[in-house]
C-alpha cells in the first residue's frame, strides 16, 4: 500500500464518527468483571496441571538417586544369583 492512500484511510478514519455503545453496554462490563475467570477456584487438576513439571522433576531426581546410590553401594556386593545361592544354602543348613 502506497502512502497516499494509507494517508486516504487515516483521514476516511478520522472523519467517521465513533460506534456508540449499546443500552446495555455497563451492564455486559460489569458481568465480564464478576465472571473474572482469575478469581474462579481451583480444581485438583488445575493444581496438578500447575504442579506437574514440578513433581516430574523431583520424580526424576528420585529416581536417579536410587538408581545411582544402588550402582554405588552394590558394586562389591554378590549377583542376583551368588545371593540366591547364599540363601538357599543357609536354608538347606538350617533344616
Amino acid at each position: 500500500m502506497n502512502e497516499r492512500k494509507l494517508n486516504q484511510l487515516i483521514a476516511a478514519a478520522k472523519a467517521e464518527t465513533p460506534a456508540t455503545p449499546g443500552e446495555d453496554f455497563a451492564a455486559l462490563v460489569m458481568q465480564q468483571i464478576q465472571r473474572d475467570p482469575s478469581r474462579a477456584e481451583l480444581s485438583i487438576t488445575d493444581i496438578l496441571g500447575m504442579w506437574f513439571p514440578r513433581v516430574a522433576v523431583a520424580a526424576a531426581a528420585v529416581i536417579a538417586l536410587c538408581v545411582l546410590s544402588e550402582m554405588v553401594f552394590s558394586a562389591n556386593a554378590p549377583s542376583l544369583s551368588e545371593s540366591a545361592a547364599q540363601l538357599s544354602d543357609q536354608l538347606l543348613v538350617e533344616n
